[in-house]
């Protein structure tokens, strides 16, 4: 009996149904109708009148076309804007969109029937409702507080004269010790219990990747990067056009002042200047840094009875000496020597290292604690220059030629600070950004003047004799700029008494905030970067007006995070402290971190999806991972190691390998291979940076094995046969001709690639995963291991910056060719095909 009923349709004829009806739709939305044409033309002659009867029916056509394809599109306005733009609800705001597609978006809003949504009439939802709820009620007892705080009839009335007659003792400034972070706001003194905020966390937290709350780094809320896919663009800001910005704030400060001889003594006894002072920081050479007029950075290090172990890179500066008499007759002032201070700029990972080395020399110099005092923001790029010239206004009139404040604008047109002098300085007061925001771009400085008065400038740079001493070096400078700005309510007030188009009138009681600015070359193609040192307080203020500064060039000043400065340290071959320096007692503890992530990150993955390292096959018999393959297992380069790596074995002396590893520079290990003789007692283990580029194929990552070249000459001749000849450069039409035939070519084109792949020379003998390829040496020829490896932009192939051992490689150092002394081989951990490269010091 057949059903009455038909049947439903199956789920994939209703999934074909509707894949054919979309196809359909598009078809007829891109499908223009025609018609033949032959009555246009008589006896070879055109017919306006027919002519234009005969196309009638296509222009309709196209029309019709043009209409369906407009009612076809499958994109909304808010999809017609920059990725940076977009918003997860602007589709359903108007207000949301750019002013220029809002009809748009309006129009198609109508059509669609999407309710739009006012925040004023929005009803508050249940969280929303507690909240406003807990806002009244605070309201109430502050106005109670407020009513009984009122002076009663019988208080004594004292005037305001007797007011300003009191004299408070100045506040005391606690040096020697270790200064608390300032106290939060009470509704988020909660959220910083165990951590400390950045001047622009809120900025930073609707925009970023931040720190786990409750696993801080360094005991900051550190922004990790952008939300936004940023790699290339990053890249480009740098490199290209634009800028890239950081808040650098939690990087540590230490203030030393006391008689300038103390200091040095202090200062040699870190190391600065020391092995006979290369660098002359000590004689005419350094005369300019010891004057306050350029920073210099360099190492520190930790001196002890039997070695010099580095701590970290620092940058001093110095406060320039006044040139004023203050008063005091010369005689005066050669009896009595002025007192000198500095700040030293450290990594806050290696901050209670310095503090308590600084500590424990006992020197007669005054040590303050400034990291919560003094912030800093750092920026990089072709537009850096100007968006910093376009935010700071000097309060100084800047007609004076030679002053700090007329060489800050004319530096307008510098797009590369490697045009300026090494350590560069300049320090002033500015007033407050959130005057004049939105900032406007700055006109652009082409006239043949502007040009040659930069030159000049530069050339003779009169900062190293009209440098005043910065203001940022006083506290009491530092404290009056913090507690003189105003509140943003008191800001707005006055932008809206202003004229149309103008900023507010400048005022007597506006804060002066104290700047100092110190430019640092770049390495490779980036133009160096701006740092910018002010007080805490003051941090907020000027990166939102630099966050909103229209560059010249188009777009906005792009802001970065940990991982886009490390990022831009791999580009440029520069290894990113703590990361890439193992050898130091920050780089170890960073190490460990790390580690135990890619360990946690290992043991998330089922089974099935998680490299086996006890299976990983490395050739001629030889399985399992050397070593632990989510880690760079240093203590394989001290013989101590395990050749295998098994589950149950998880515990590891990092202690120990931190004492035995040492960091040395690449100008100390290029002297040591020299001489044949790393100059390490007690048994140290001597690490130093490498920037690797890999030859052939392939790109390599973090954790990354270095093998040296085999002692067995067969297997090494197989490995030095991967080297690219003189010519592989200019065989593009080689390689084109031995592309791979693509499927249904005839059967002659086939043969042609075949005989071309068996005559060509060009040919490589190997390729990788076959028998012929070279195998993986020894472990006893593990050399050392990649700290950051990956496809590097600014050079167009593979380079990684990694870390070798200093006793595995001076026993072949002096046997092998020159050409081969810094040929190694890369393998990645969990994989079985090495890759040969080549390294050089990194600088």
């Amino acid at each position: 009996m057949a059903d009455k009923r038909k049947q439903p349709p199956t789920a994939q004829q209703n999934t074909n149904n509707g894949r054919q009806k979309k196809r359909a739709r598009t078809r007829d939305a891109r499908q223009i109708a025609a018609q033949a044409t032959g009555t246009a033309f008589k006896n070879g002659e055109i017919d306006v009148d027919k002519f234009v009867k005969a196309r009638q029916f296509e222009i309709k056509a196209l029309e019709d076309g043009m209409r369906n394809a407009r009612k076809g599109l499958s994109t909304r306005a808010f999809q017609g804007v920059p990725r940076e733009l977009r918003r997860r609800t602007a589709s359903h705001n108007v207000k949301r969109v750019p002013k220029r597609l809002r009809p748009r978006a309006a129009r198609e809003m109508a059509e669609d029937n999407t309710p739009t949504v006012q925040s004023r009439r929005r009803k508050p939802s249940g969280h929303m409702r507690l909240r406003l709820d807990n806002v009244k009620r605070l309201q109430t007892l502050s106005a109670r507080a407020k009513t009984k705080t009122k002076k009663g009839p019988d208080a004594m009335d004292v005037g305001e004269d007797a007011i300003d007659r009191i004299q408070t003792r100045k506040a005391r400034v606690k040096t020697q010790h270790l200064k608390n972070p300032p106290t939060p706001p009470a509704r988020y003194r909660k959220r910083q219990l165990n951590k400390q905020w950045l001047p622009t966390h809120i900025f930073h937290t609707k925009r970023a990747h931040m720190t786990a709350p409750k696993e801080p780094l360094w005991r900051f809320a550190i922004p990790l990067s952008p939300t936004l896919k940023c790699y290339r663009p990053t890249h480009r800001a740098s490199v290209t056009r634009g800028a890239v910005a950081w808040d650098m704030s939690y990087m540590s400060t230490i203030g030393l002042r006391g008689k300038e001889e103390n200091i040095q003594n202090m200062l040699k006894d870190l190391g600065i200047g020391d092995a006979h002072d290369p660098e002359g920081l000590w004689q005419t050479k350094g005369e300019k840094w010891r004057n306050g007029s350029r920073a210099w950075s360099g190492w520190v290090l930790e001196k002890s009875a039997s070695l010099q172990k580095p701590i970290a890179p620092v940058t001093i500066v110095w406060r320039s000496m006044s040139t004023k008499d203050d008063g005091k007759s010369s005689a005066q002032a050669s009896s009595r020597p002025q007192k000198r201070s500095l700040l030293i700029r450290v990594h806050p990972s290696a901050f209670m290292q310095l503090w308590d080395h600084i500590r424990k020399l006992n020197a007669p110099v005054t040590v303050e604690d400034l990291r919560f005092e003094i912030g800093s923001i750092e920026i990089t790029g072709p537009g850096a220059t100007e968006a910093l010239i376009g935010i700071l206004s000097p309060v100084a009139q800047a007609d004076v030629d030679g002053t700090p404040e007329a060489v800050w604008k004319q530096l307008g047109a510098l797009n590369n600070l490697g045009h300026l002098p090494a350590g560069a300085l300049l320090g002033f007061e500015v007033s407050d950004p959130r005057l004049h925001h939105p900032p406007r771009t700055v006109a652009p400085l082409n006239t043949k003047d502007s040009h040659s008065r930069l030159l000049t400038t530069l050339a003779e740079w009169p900062l190293d004799r009209t440098q005043t001493p910065p203001t940022v070096f006083d506290r009491s400078v530092r404290l009056a700029a913090q507690r003189s700005l105003p509140s943003q309510k008191s800001i707005n007030r006055r932008k809206a008494v202003a004229k149309p188009g103008s900023y507010p009138e400048p005022k007597s009681s506006d804060p002066k905030i104290p700047l100092l600015l110190f430019a640092s070359r770049g390495n490779g193609a980036n133009a160096g970067t701006w740092t910018v040192l002010l007080p805490w307080k003051c941090v907020n203020a000027v990166w939102n007006s630099l966050m909103y500064y229209p560059l010249s060039t188009g777009g906005n000043v792009r802001f970065g995070g940990l991982d886009q400065k490390r990022q831009l340290a791999f580009e440029a071959g520069v290894p990113w402290f703590p990361g890439d320096f193992p050898g130091t007692e920050a780089g170890m503890k960073w190490d460990e971190l790390e580690t135990q992530r890619r360990h946690a990150d290992w043991e998330k993955r089922p089974k099935g999806k998680r490299v086996a390292w006890e299976s990983v096959r490395l050739g001629e018999g030889k399985k399992g991972e050397v070593g632990r393959g989510w880690a760079c297992d240093w203590e394989l380069l001290m013989d101590r190691g395990p050749g295998k790596f098994w589950l149950n074995q998880l515990a590891t002396s990092w202690s120990d390998a931190s004492k035995r590893l040492c960091h040395l520079s690449s100008q100390a290990a290029s002297r040591a291979l020299a001489a044949e003789s790393p100059f390490l007692p007690n048994h140290q283990i001597a690490v130093f940076n490498i920037k690797l580029t890999i030859v052939t194929r392939g790109t390599p990552t973090t954790c990354a094995r270095i093998y040296r070249l085999p002692r067995d000459q067969e297997a090494r001749n197989k490995w030095l046969s991967l080297l690219p000849g003189p010519k592989s450069k200019n065989n593009r039409h080689k390689k084109a001709a031995r592309r791979q035939p693509r499927p249904g070519t005839s059967s002659l084109e086939v043969e042609a690639y075949l005989a071309s792949t068996l005559v060509d020379p060009s040919h490589d003998p190997f390729q990788a995963g076959t028998g012929d390829y070279p195998p993986i040496p020894d472990q006893e020829d593990l050399i050392g291991f990649i700290t950051a490896g990956n496809y590097n932009l600014s050079e167009g192939r593979a380079t990684g910056v990694g870390n070798l051992a200093m006793e595995r490689i001076l026993g072949t150092w002096k046997s092998s060719n020159a050409s081969e002394r810094t040929l190694c081989i890369v393998r990645n951990a969990g994989e079985s095909i090495g890759r040969l490269a080549k390294w050089e010091f990194a600088e």
